[in-house]
């Protein structure tokens, strides 16, 4: 048998390398992975409009000599099954390459190491021209002649990546500049998320001087949040950690909270699983087939951290913008998505009324399990409504009867679970002063009816004290304390 090289023809094989996957703002963020797997502490990213418009990504990072760089350069620069630093952020050695030449047709990168500036880069149109795998290489008086390279007067080490010809914008559009100003600010949005676990440790990175804050999927911030018991899963030598969140409802939630979270009309896209891959956002706002995505569980999130050792297992692709639950742990998951959800739904139900009722307090509706599933009915035991049958006659209680029962079933369900859903109810309605001036005479008429039956007064006061909405405001309940003296 003969053996033959079948070397890949350099036009086609970049051009098809090129149409992987990448979004600009997933581009974008695939380089901002080298710069931290750099050790960068601060990275810039200048966006520069004019007739042939250009991006700059500059970092502060450990940089590259001249033998590295050549190498960083190479197609498949790395083995993906080799053994990486915990703190890696790559895998397969084509994410500087791929993110770059996915957007544009001119890549070249600068890096100093020492205070040795050594430049290298890949045109697609020299490597069609040539039909070679060809690099160039810059010599140390056009490195200095290359946009914005004052950027490393400052630093003794440090890597520039510089983007120009974006060939498919260009044909997208009909104004360039306009179109990657806006997607600029998407992709603003996009590196807020994807390394905010990366920001609040203290990365800085800056769009034109314009610091990104970090956005915090699950708003750790906020005293409201709710974290649920941290699960650790092993997979051979590696450690998988899993924690659910369950985010307060709206309204605990300020205007830049929502914005955290991505809006309340995003909310229900966004709940699920977040994975994490060394601190790096990968995916988020799915159950990944799990569970399914609903109004009453939007406020469930569930933080998924995997280390790099795992790529393969969880089918991390080139972008790191996809991956799939391996099926050797979905059976371990399934907890925490119950435990989530279930919080989730505890939000909305009965916002504010305890679920061990050990104060033994009187709610207007009672909650019933049926073999169907639920249903909601006035409590008949409410003081107020003891009372009054006192007064009525056989025929007027069952005229009452029968309104109770009435409304009951008019009760509008889907109404208010959609209205729930979309936050449009408010239950932190404090009571009004001309509000509590009504109970209270509300109040006082009751205890005058009570001596007119002959009832016990203080037991009627001992009943309606822990009744709605007498129990939910303490200076109405100090009030009725002060009321009921004087019948005392």
């Amino acid at each position: 048998m003969l053996e033959k090289q079948s070397l890949p023809s350099a036009p086609i094989l970049i051009e098809s390398i090129r149409s992987i996957g990448y979004s600009f703002e997933t581009a974008i963020a695939d380089l901002i992975d080298n710069s931290i797997s750099a050790n960068a502490t601060k990275i810039e990213i200048l966006v520069i409009p004019n007739d042939e418009p250009y991006i700059i990504i500059f970092d502060n990072g450990n940089g590259l000599d001249k033998r590295e760089l050549e190498e960083a350069m190479r197609l498949g620069s790395k083995n993906p099954n080799d053994i990486r630093k915990e703190n890696d952020l790559g895998r397969f050695g084509l994410g500087l390459k791929s993110a770059s030449l996915s957007q544009c047709r001119d890549l070249t990168v600068v890096s100093k190491k020492n205070g040795i500036l050594s430049a290298f880069s890949w045109n697609l149109d020299y490597v069609i021209e040539h039909n070679t795998w060809s690099i160039l290489e810059y010599t140390n008086e056009e490195i200095m002649k290359l946009e914005n390279i004052e950027l490393f007067e400052n630093v003794t080490n440090g890597t520039y990546v510089l983007l120009k010809k974006f060939d498919k914008i260009q044909a997208s559009t009909l104004e360039i500049n306009k179109t990657i100003t806006e997607k600029m600010n998407s992709t603003i949005d996009h590196l807020s998320l994807v390394f905010h676990r990366y920001i609040e440790d203290g990365l800085s990175i800056y769009v034109n001087n314009r610091k990104i804050e970090a956005r915090d999927p699950f708003l750790l911030k906020n005293k409201a949040t709710q974290a649920r018991r941290t699960q650790e899963i092993k997979i051979g030598e590696s450690i998988i950690t899993v924690k659910p969140y369950i985010l307060p409802h709206y309204n605990k939630l300020t205007e830049e909270d929502l914005k955290k979270v991505g809006g309340k009309e995003d909310l229900r896209k966004n709940q699920g699983f977040y994975i994490y891959r060394n601190k790096r956002l990968i995916i988020w706002g799915t159950w990944f087939r799990l569970s399914r995505q609903d109004e009453l569980t939007k406020l469930a999130r569930i933080m998924v951290e995997i280390p790099n050792s795992l790529d393969d297992v969880w089918g991390i692709d080139i972008k790191k913008s996809t991956a799939n639950i391996p099926d050797i742990i979905k059976k371990n998951l399934y907890s925490c998505i119950e435990e989530a959800i279930f919080t989730s739904k505890e939000v909305y139900k009965y916002r504010g009324r305890k679920e061990n009722n050990s104060e033994k307090l009187n709610y207007v509706w009672d909650r019933i399990k049926t073999r169907d599933g639920y249903e909601y009915k006035i409590n008949r035991n409410l003081p107020q409504i003891q009372l009054l049958c006192q007064n009525f006659d056989k025929k007027l209680l069952v005229e009452f009867e029968r309104l109770l029962k009435n409304i009951e079933n008019s009760f509008p369900t889907n109404t208010v679970y959609l209205d729930v859903a979309d936050g449009k109810i408010n239950n932190n309605v404090e009571i009004t002063k001309e509000e509590i001036e009504e109970l209270i005479l509300a109040f006082e008429d009751s205890i005058d009816k009570c001596k007119e039956l002959g009832l016990d007064i203080m037991e009627y006061y001992e009943q309606i004290i822990k009744t709605e909405p007498y129990c939910n405001d303490e200076s109405l309940k100090e009030l009725m304390e002060e009321k009921i003296k004087e019948y005392e």
